[in-house]
């Protein structure tokens, strides 16, 4: 079986990422890396042995590829995945879809034309903590799922430093959240279907960055056939102070009508209760993207993995533009929301 060639665009903390992930795999091949700072693109290329370009159209143009790795910022996703598409690649794009309703829309229906393999890369699906949660629920081990209460926040560096130079082009609700909506979404088997969000904000405007610094985001989740609305709260935000010991950090917990279950992501472990009792599981291993014996490992990696086996077998990921959609939708009425001060219906 020949070597999937691929390429990244967007050579920053991600797209390093999956520029390593696509050299150490053994059935792809990292051929080129493209940023528009051409001395990142030259780093990251040399780094992993492969071509640098500054302009991914003459990428395409230049080098024979395969699939693309799309690890731009979060509002620049559009342009080259529908690039890429043009070109005829397979594509792997990063979380989250888009930060608006047009462009995810744009790209679902590029995506439906295409013929081409394309997935969103919400690899927190590949976490086995996060399967093993999935899977209890399903079991129906807190009953049907009634309400569920998501808490992520990052430090203050996230916003002010990591990424400075686009804070103002996404939000918490699509730079940190956006995979426990798709996590929510593939836990309930339900679309959201209405928001009503509020912001906090001031902090970081009075240190240069526009944007707000935190969210609540009350989304409710379509009832289907279990007779009851499903809400889901999802607190988001990116202030705690520097001197916080994990980066980025939250919890989750999902009441059903016969039980709860309860995850927290910095111990990684998942208390469960219902009427048969109580158990505490703690999860080990790799997590997302861990580094053993000097090569890449954890979700991140089976994720990529599952991008090239769907490439092969002609198949559609869980994760494709069609399926998370409703998760970009939410997204995009979460902000619709907050400008308009009132409840949002979600529009498919």
């Amino acid at each position: 079986m020949s070597l999937l060639k691929t390429a990244v665009i967007g050579a920053g903390l991600l797209g390093t990422r999956h520029a390593r992930v696509w050299h150490e795999m053994a059935d792809a091949e990292l051929v080129a890396v493209c940023d528009l700072n051409a001395a990142r693109a030259n780093q990251v290329a040399d780094q992993f042995g492969a071509q640098a370009f500054a302009d991914y159209r003459a990428m395409f143009d230049e080098v024979g590829l395969d699939a693309v790795s799309v690890a731009t910022p979060d509002h620049l996703h559009r342009e080259p995945v529908l690039a890429a598409l043009a070109a005829k690649l397979h594509v792997l794009q990063e979380k989250p879809l888009a930060t608006n309703a047009a462009d995810s829309r744009a790209i679902a229906d590029a995506v439906a034309k295409s013929g081409r393999v394309v997935m969103v890369n919400y690899s927190q699906r590949f976490v086995s903590d996060h399967i093993w949660l999935h899977d209890a629920i399903a079991r129906g081990e807190i009953g049907a799922p009634r309400m569920v209460l998501s808490i992520k926040h990052d430090n203050i560096s996230v916003p002010t430093g990591m990424i400075r130079s686009w804070s103002q082009g996404t939000s918490p609700i699509y730079f940190m959240t956006s995979h426990d909506l798709d996590l929510v979404h593939w836990f309930l088997k339900r679309d959201p279907v209405s928001v009503m969000a509020q912001e906090t904000r001031g902090t970081l405007d009075a240190l240069g960055v526009p944007v707000h610094d935190g969210l609540n985001a009350l989304i409710q989740f379509d009832s289907a056939d279990s007779g009851a609305n499903i809400i889901a709260n999802f607190h988001s935000s990116w202030i705690h102070p520097n001197t916080y010991p994990r980066l980025a950090d939250g919890s989750m917990q999902i009441i059903g009508a016969q039980g709860a279950l309860t995850y927290n992501n910095r111990t990684r472990t998942a208390e469960l209760f219902n009427e048969r009792g109580g158990q505490k599981v703690e999860f080990t291993g790799a997590h997302t993207a861990d580094i053993v014996d000097g090569r890449v490992t954890g979700a991140f990696v089976t994720a990529l993995q599952y991008f090239v086996k769907c490439i092969r077998d002609g198949a559609e990921p869980d994760t494709s533009p069609r399926r998370v959609l409703a998760t970009a939708l939410a997204q995009a009425a979460v902000l619709d929301s907050l400008q308009m001060r009132g409840p949002v219906s979600i529009a498919f």
